[in-house]
């Protein structure tokens, strides 16, 4: 067990497995393809550009530096945390505003809510493996991980 401790950006507790990257993420170019449209491929990243590509995110733990692209990321991660398939809690350096809002206003519009802690991501790179479980108090910013 590891313990890392951030700046609680949005509160609440999450578990789930570890996915991990350096590379900054679009999440409209990775939720907005047709594919996206299909029941079981909701929860599926689809930005070919990205090493996530084919990942589905419901229920991970997701660790990234920043979010890039379009101002309609917080809508893509509000429908996400709606409709039950997106990440349980994000771990990010930069928790900018876009990203952000589509979480809270997924919990005050709909009692659905994921947290969010921010701290460096490059301390997680060696941390996380195939496996790794962690888990996010978005209260506190505590971020601990299991093999």
């Amino acid at each position: 067990m590891r313990s890392f401790t951030g700046k609680p950006v949005l509160g609440g507790q999450a578990k789930g497995p570890a996915l991990f990257t350096d590379q900054a993420v679009n999440f409209t170019a990775g939720f907005t393809k047709p594919q996206n449209l299909l029941p079981w491929k909701r929860s599926q990243f689809c930005d070919r550009h990205h090493p996530w590509c084919g990942e589905d995110l419901k229920g991970k733990v997701v660790f990234l530096p920043a979010c890039i692209g379009s101002t309609h990321t917080g809508l893509v991660v509000l429908d996400l945390v709606r409709l039950g398939i997106g990440p349980a809690a994000i771990v990010v350096e930069d928790a900018d505003p876009l990203l952000v809002s589509g979480a809270v206003l997924s919990e005050v519009w709909y009692g659905r809510g994921m947290p969010i802690v921010s701290c460096h991501i490059a301390q997680f790179a060696a941390a996380i493996k195939t496996g790794t479980i962690a888990e996010v108090n978005g209260d506190t910013g505590e971020v601990i991980l299991r093999d």
